[in-house]
């Protein structure tokens, strides 16, 4: 497996020089714009229910806040729909049909699938997880065995035996992996106590207290900037 050395700097100030051959992506918000998604299903069931103008506009930023990028708890969130706005459960289907692939994200991964070990560690159930996948063209990017999900691992991030799995069924050396993430609780620090090296997606948000990835970048498309190197 080749690999290539990228310098990797820790709130901009001291600078790494690692070898890695593996990179470990979340799916969510780091590879596919879930967020997106979700308010675009969304709209479009406000807009069946008679939602218009402000009071639609209203609703959708309600909404957004309560999932707060996916980290509610999935069914803590689903009853909160359900009584505030009468929301089926079956409104979570409907956010698959709207991920769209990201040429960006294409072309970084194929870039990327040159040179380093592409793996898949992301959070939720199987059957949405993997049509996520297949609707964003992500699928041909990982081989079978690199799509860890965690509904068919019974275990589930943050929780640290999530990363030591990859590590373990893999193979793989930690000083030589690096994690890519958007949430620092769920895929920044587990990554950290196992050994790995992390790079957290930010979108601008501010970090919290204690936690130090390697990187930070603002978007996953950044990559591509070390990767061409």
């Amino acid at each position: 497996m080749k690999h290539r050395y990228g310098q990797w700097y820790n709130g901009g100030n001291m600078i790494l020089n690692m070898p890695f051959n593996t990179l470990i992506f979340d799916l969510d918000n780091t590879l596919i714009d879930r967020n997106r998604a979700l308010r675009l299903a969304m709209e479009e069931w406000l807009d069946t229910q008679g939602y218009a103008g402000h009071r639609r506009r209203s609703a959708l930023d309600d909404i957004m806040r309560q999932d707060q990028w996916g980290y509610t708890d999935r069914t803590a969130f689903g009853d909160w729909l359900l009584h505030t706005y009468g929301a089926p459960d079956t409104i979570f289907k409907n956010i698959i049909s709207h991920i769209r692939p990201d040429p960006s994200i294409l072309s970084l991964l194929g870039t990327a699938k040159a040179s380093f070990r592409l793996v898949l560690a992301t959070n939720g159930g199987s059957i949405h997880q993997r049509a996520k996948l297949r609707q964003a063209q992500l699928e041909s990017f990982f081989h079978p065995e690199a799509v860890f999900i965690s509904a068919e691992m019974d275990l589930e991030k943050p929780d640290r035996r999530f990363f030591e799995k990859i590590i373990n069924d893999l193979r793989l050396d930690p000083e030589k992996t690096m994690v890519i993430g958007d949430h620092l609780i769920n895929d920044i620090v587990p990554a950290l106590t196992c050994g790995l090296s992390t790079c957290w997606v930010s979108y601008g948000r501010e970090g919290i207290a204690g936690i130090r990835p390697h990187r930070v970048i603002m978007t996953t498309t950044e990559l591509s900037q070390w990767l061409l190197q």
